[in-house]
């Protein structure tokens, strides 16, 4: 999952930042989002100082990927979405292993209308990740909106209006992450999930995604804050730290799925018990 999340990064970033100025445009009027705002909710607390910053390599070769976007042409857009489908396949595969969910059913037409259909199955989870990032960045870059048009109207109270709008931009980023964990442990495997263990799953998911990010960024300014810190040069300690990172975030999700079956069986056990009696 790590490594189909480093190769799935550049693709989809490139998908979002085509379609959200649209997007932005029409619902705000104001200016797209940068590549920094995408990427920043999804980081742990970092220091965005040239040299000292773990993340730096990554984002720059992002921010050099993207520079482009402007010269991809339409038919490059399908070739995106297909490579963005990556991940979720590797999701997909790894919730079946936890669901137990057989891998090797395929259908009456074989193994290529199998693949297909996994494959548009896949595809589809995109386009509804994507519609989850437009949806936050919309109502994020709204709350801001709103935000300075009430400093603008009351002045005096500037530090209370400011107070309301980090707390709404807390509770949006932690339900941004609900949702998306809640949709992925939903639709993502190949076994229906019911509503209940998925948001439990879900919510277990994001908790520990918002405490691995405080936890992770502590270490990166305690353990690993420094030039001199990184024995084997700065660039490949930054990419060891940021995969780290990546991999720590995939076993934050496949500890959710195992949160979600353990939540089902247990429910069966209640069940099976009340029928027993």
């Amino acid at each position: 999952m790590s490594f189909d999340a480093l190769l799935t990064a550049a693709p989809f970033i490139l998908l979002l930042l085509i379609i959200l100025p649209m997007v932005i445009q029409v619902l705000t009027g104001g200016p797209a989002p940068t590549l920094d705002h995408l990427v920043e909710p999804f980081m742990p607390p970092h220091q965005a100082v040239q040299g000292t910053d773990p993340f730096e390599v990554f984002v720059d070769r992002l921010r050099l990927i993207t520079t482009y976007r402007g010269q991809i042409s339409l038919y490059a857009i399908p070739l995106f979405i297909w490579f963005s489908s990556r991940l979720f396949a590797g999701m997909r595969t790894a919730l079946n292993h936890i669901f137990d969910v057989s891998g090797r059913r395929t259908f009456r037409g074989g193994i290529i209308q199998s693949y297909l259909l996994g494959k548009a199955r896949d595809v589809v989870m995109v386009f509804v990740t994507l519609g989850l990032f437009v949806a936050n960045t919309a109502f994020s870059a709204w709350l801001q909106v709103l935000e300075l048009r009430s400093q603008q109207a009351v002045p005096d109270f500037h530090f209370f209006v400011t107070t309301v709008g980090r707390l709404l931009a807390l509770l949006l980023a932690y339900g941004f992450s609900l949702s998306l964990f809640f949709v992925l442990y939903k639709f993502a495997s190949s076994r229906p999930l019911g509503w209940r263990p998925a948001l439990v799953a879900a919510s277990f998911a994001a908790v520990a995604f918002e405490l691995a990010k405080q936890l992770f960024g502590w270490y990166m300014q305690n353990a690993a804050a420094g030039p001199g810190r990184l024995s084997v040069g700065y660039n490949v300690g930054a990419i060891i730290l940021f995969v780290l990172w990546v991999w720590y975030t995939a076993l934050v999700f496949l500890l959710g799925g195992v949160v979600a079956e353990t939540w089902k069986l247990r429910a069966l056990q209640r069940e099976q018990r009340a029928m027993l009696a």
